[in-house]
């Protein structure tokens, strides 16, 4: 079973979820759904790196491009601080 990264519409990051195929990670991803974060756009295998991370428990950020918004420079954390309190009020 592999991980996957499912994006929503109304979120900036994804739901992390162990899957055997894209539609197997949709599927559980949906009842993980909470009010305010529109429908799943995207569900894209996590890359090996990632993965690692996932299995030992580190919590794993990554926008819908593949970047993350823990790493990054100055300009780009503040972009995702901004994209956050725009959806604070549903988190």
């Amino acid at each position: 079973m592999a991980w996957y990264l499912v994006f929503w519409r109304n979120r900036s990051t994804a739901t992390v979820v162990p899957a055997a195929s894209s539609s197997q990670a949709r599927s559980r991803a949906q009842r993980r759904h909470k009010k305010g974060y529109g429908v799943i756009v995207a569900a894209r295998r996590a890359n090996p790196q990632d993965s690692r991370l996932i299995r030992r428990g580190v919590w794993v950020r990554r926008r819908r491009d593949g970047s993350s918004p823990q790493s990054g420079s100055a300009r780009s954390k503040a972009r995702a601080r901004q994209q956050r309190s725009r959806y604070r009020r549903w988190l």
